[in-house]
């Protein structure tokens, strides 16, 4: 269209100021209710100012926010489902147990037995050897015979059924028992977890204090061949006899 006079031209550059105005008062009231541009369920009109800047701000949104300005809701998810903002990161958190996302406090994985192993011992025997040797790093069957050369057959299965599970008799003495009664020893996993840390020399056995020298020098052997661990269980001074039987028993749950 030709313009003519000096007055249309003014006219049109006055018409161009307010729409100007108009999209910089849309794009602050968006900015004010939110980066999408949407208050409540109400969304601008396509091709309305309002519209205009809610396309700008999730224009310059990082990536993982740009899904959420669209969508005009902090928690907004994709097709797929996955949290597309930190807000829908935080509603997971939230719905979490204190201590970690989707873990259970007090588990722990432990070293598959062998069939041999597993045999000769109680469900809970074979979760204390399983457990015992996932924390320790010792060798699955010679912790399963050291278990049976502390405890096996009728003696085991009634201490099972008494709740007890100290199956290295950790606290049992020629002069006495000590902590025998503690709760530690009411589960498998959590008693092979302190028996664990006792042989790291961690004082884990209430009023039993920490163990000696000797018994720690057993978790040295880790890595190395079964006989040298079996060895150095042998001459830590554990039991006052030396457990003479250990390398048959090992024989045994070693399936050889």
């Amino acid at each position: 269209m030709t313009i003519g006079t000096l007055s249309d031209v003014l006219t049109r550059i006055g018409g161009i100021q307010q729409q100007l105005q108009s999209l910089r008062s849309g794009a602050l009231l968006d900015s004010a209710l939110g980066a999408g541009g949407v208050s409540g369920s109400a969304a601008p009109t396509p091709g309305s100012a309002g519209a205009f800047a809610g396309q700008l701000a999730a224009a310059q949104q990082p990536p993982s926010l740009a899904g959420a300005a669209v969508a005009g809701a902090p928690g907004a998810q994709p097709a797929g489902g996955v949290p597309s903002t930190l807000g829908g990161v935080a509603g997971l958190l939230a719905g979490a147990p204190s201590g970690g996302v989707g873990l259970s406090a007090g588990t722990s994985a432990g070293v598959g037995l062998s069939p041999a192993a597993s045999a000769p011992l109680t469900s809970a025997q074979q979760q204390f050897a399983s457990t015992l040797s996932a924390e320790t790093g010792l060798n699955p069957n010679v912790v399963s015979a050291w278990v049976l050369a502390e405890e096996s057959g009728g003696a085991a299965q009634s201490r099972q059924a008494a709740g007890n599970n100290d199956w290295l008799n950790i606290g049992y003495t020629d002069s006495g028992t000590y902590g025998a009664g503690d709760s530690v020893w009411s589960d498998p996993t959590t008693a092979a977890t302190a028996t664990a840390a006792w042989l790291k020399g961690q004082d884990s056995i209430p009023g039993y204090g920490t163990a000696s020298a000797g018994i720690q020098s057993i978790l040295a052997t880790v890595g190395q061949p079964p006989a040298a661990q079996i060895q150095a269980i042998q001459s830590s001074g554990w039991a006052s006899g030396g457990y003479p039987s250990l390398p048959s028993l090992y024989a045994q749950t070693a399936g050889s």
